[in-house]
């Protein structure tokens, strides 16, 4: 059961031709997908901008120019000029990639004000492929509208893909699911497999088959003709997802997939299958993501191993409150992008920190040192030190030290050590 709460809860699709918002409040019972029109089927936001006369920006419909009168800017594929890191508007004037994003992402939280005043929401973004830098610029746009880095979450499709799925009735997910997509003229396969013999279970997705659908496959075939020969094209690829494999439910993302072309390959998808066609799945999922983070959600027995989780385990044994105890760094299973911790201790005699990483599933404990070379001699437990923790990919984790010295009985040397961990 999901918890009433009266936070804000947001999930944001980013993609290079649309976005979507889809929220959770206490206004609703489940989460809503927010409409770009009065029309409850236009979810697709454009992912372009205008700004008026008065210096606010807009989302903009790609028209010309002038269909916004006294308009003084405006900012097409914005997606993409972001990836590229340079963005210029129609007229020529040159915008910060981070700035332009924190304005998008204004607009798209002004339009959700009247669920209440100064909300300051817990927002997933999702992208098709979370980087670093992607990883970075948003963050600092949404931190530019006030939101602090404890409530900003990233994450890429798949994963997304997972939080949809695992949050609809189980029996839609006993067995293995699939997803199909219609992008950059292919029509792909991708299945989401729970192991069920590990505690949690662990769920894994992969891209399976894909299919050009594009004119080149088309070769100057006639309307009819290309109808038949994608219908054909699709079922071949549809038994490629489904062979040797107990798919229990599919999704079909995007209009794109209809019966006006695919009458074998949807009759063959929905037999002994749940079938479902929908376009807001990654939203969805994002913002299913967020209340899971923000706990609203039931705990669950199964975890996400997707190519941005993090698989190990990182802690230190230390002394706390007079006891030896196991001081938890990082815990596996999360994003790696949000895996960053901060601690501050003192030292006794060490002259090194350990840090001990643990694999999740199976495996041996691992001893990783970071030896403190040149740190001044001082009197036992006349050292304070501060850590942090932070992954710079899936497999990378960054430990850095900085001596604080110890208040006014030892100045702070100026030292900082670092080590980078490969798993």
């Amino acid at each position: 059961m999901i918890q009433a709460t009266n936070e804000l809860i947001l999930g944001i699709e980013l993609n290079e031709d649309y976005a979507q918002m889809t929220y959770y409040h206490q206004s609703v019972k489940e989460p809503v997908t927010f409409g770009a029109s009065s029309e409850p089927e236009q979810i697709l936001l454009p992912v372009a901008l205008r700004r008026d006369a008065r210096g606010v920006w807009h989302f903009w419909d790609g028209g010309k120019p002038e269909s916004g009168p006294g308009d003084t800017a405006h900012v097409r594929d914005l997606y993409r000029s972001v990836e590229r890191g340079q963005v210029a508007s129609e007229e020529g004037e040159e915008l910060e990639p981070a700035q332009i994003l924190a304005e998008y992402f204004g607009v798209c939280l002004r339009k959700l004000e009247p669920l209440g005043p100064g909300l300051r929401p817990q927002v997933m973004v999702t992208v098709r492929e979370l980087t670093r830098e992607w990883g970075d610029v948003i963050t600092e746009a949404l931190e530019r509208n006030g939101l602090e880095r404890r409530v900003i979450y990233l994450q890429d499709y798949l994963s997304s893909f997972y939080y949809y799925t695992i949050n609809q009735k189980k029996e839609l997910w006993r067995q293995d699911v699939a997803l199909i997509e219609y992008e950059h003229g292919a029509v792909t396969g991708y299945v989401l497999h729970i192991d069920r013999s590990t505690r949690p279970g662990v769920a894994r997705a992969e891209r399976v088959a894909s299919q050009p659908m594009d004119e080149t496959v088309r070769a100057g075939r006639g309307e009819h003709e290309w109808r038949r020969e994608k219908d054909r094209l699709f079922f071949e690829l549809l038994k490629k997802v489904f062979e040797r494999r107990t798919i229990s439910t599919s999704y079909l993302m995007g209009d794109y997939f209809n019966k006006s072309w695919a009458e074998r390959s949807i009759q063959y998808l929905c037999h002994g299958r749940h079938a479902f066609q929908g376009r807001n799945l990654y939203s969805k999922g994002a913002c299913y993501a967020a209340m899971e983070r923000a706990g609203l959600l039931p705990g669950r027995d199964t975890i996400f191993g997707g190519r941005d989780m993090i698989e190990y385990n990182l802690g230190m044994e230390m002394r706390i409150r007079g006891k030896d105890s196991y001081y938890l760094l990082v815990s596996a299973g999360i994003n790696w992008y949000e895996a960053h911790h901060v601690c501050e201790f003192v030292l006794n005699h060490e002259r090194e920190i350990r840090v001990v990483s643990s694999p999740m599933t199976r495996g041996d404990n691992v001893v990783h040192i970071l030896r403190l070379t040149g740190l001044p001699p001082r009197q036992e437990r006349g050292t304070r030190v501060r850590m942090t923790v932070y992954f710079s990919s899936p497999y990378q984790c960054v430990i850095e030290v900085e001596d604080l010295g110890f208040g006014e009985f030892y100045r702070p040397s100026g030292l900082t050590w670092s080590r980078t961990i490969e798993f």
